[in-house]
């Protein structure tokens, strides 16, 4: 799959065919992950990295993916899961014009996860869904890939490309990420658009095989995502891996 600016949001929208957005105000019920230190990624110690990580099967992400009661910011019966069996969808754009920048959108993507389940979010106060991306690779694969993103997030800065609405140029910044599971990056990606500034949040966390990626979008705002969640969803993924 090719990088692209406006993939997300088109791929979230077309999965919320029974979901209707609300129109927002500022996202101060939020616990923001939000960070002015940049950095390219964050190690932590974890039990499961000293054993062989377990490869999930889709059913194990699914009962891993968030519920109701895991986040109130998110608007009643509007967080959809969805499986994936292969790439997110079959359209095909010019890569973009930075490798690096490429590599982070390919391993956002789970390109080449062994298995994927996508949960979309409808936040009560957002006019935009925000979206997770669970998963699952072969054993040392996650690491390598981490590893992967960290170089390239670290290197990508402003490149051009293609999407749903045509050539696009777009910069990307890296953020303190949120103290969770093995390692974690975070990042914004800024363009401008029609409606204004688009503002793409990304925060991306390895625990032992999986791969989590968390994303919500504002045109004109600053998106958040509630890192509390986060870090509890890593300790389930660990516990799931450790069984």
């Amino acid at each position: 799959m090719h990088a692209r600016t406006f993939l997300s949001t088109h791929a979230l929208l077309a999965m919320l065919t029974a979901a209707t957005l609300t129109s927002c105000s500022a996202a101060d019920g939020r616990t923001t992950a939000v960070g002015d230190k940049t950095t390219v990624g964050d190690k932590r110690p974890s039990k499961s990295a000293t054993t062989r990580a377990q490869l999930l099967s889709k059913a194990e992400l699914r009962a891993l993916t968030f519920q109701e009661a895991d986040l109130p910011e998110a608007r009643p019966g509007s967080i959809p899961v969805q499986d994936r069996s292969a790439p997110a969808d079959g359209s095909s754009f010019a890569p973009a014009s930075d490798p690096d920048c490429q590599k982070v959108h390919d391993i956002r993507h789970a390109t080449t996860a062994s298995t994927v389940v996508s949960q979309v979010i409808n936040w009560k106060d957002g006019i935009y869904p925000g979206g997770v991306t669970l998963a699952s690779y072969d054993d040392g694969e996650a690491e390598r890939l981490f590893a992967e993103l960290k170089r390239a997030t670290g290197s990508c800065r402003t490149y051009k490309g293609d999407g749903w609405t045509g050539a696009y140029t777009s910069t990307m910044k890296t953020q303190k990420p949120p103290e969770a599971g093995d390692e974690a990056v975070q990042f914004r990606e800024y363009s401008t658009v029609d409606a204004g500034k688009r503002d793409e949040l990304s925060i991306v966390v390895r625990t032992g095989s999986v791969i989590a990626t968390y994303v919500s979008l504002e045109i004109g705002r600053t998106p958040t995502f509630p890192t509390g969640p986060i870090s509890k969803q890593s300790e389930r993924i660990r516990d799931a891996q450790d069984k």
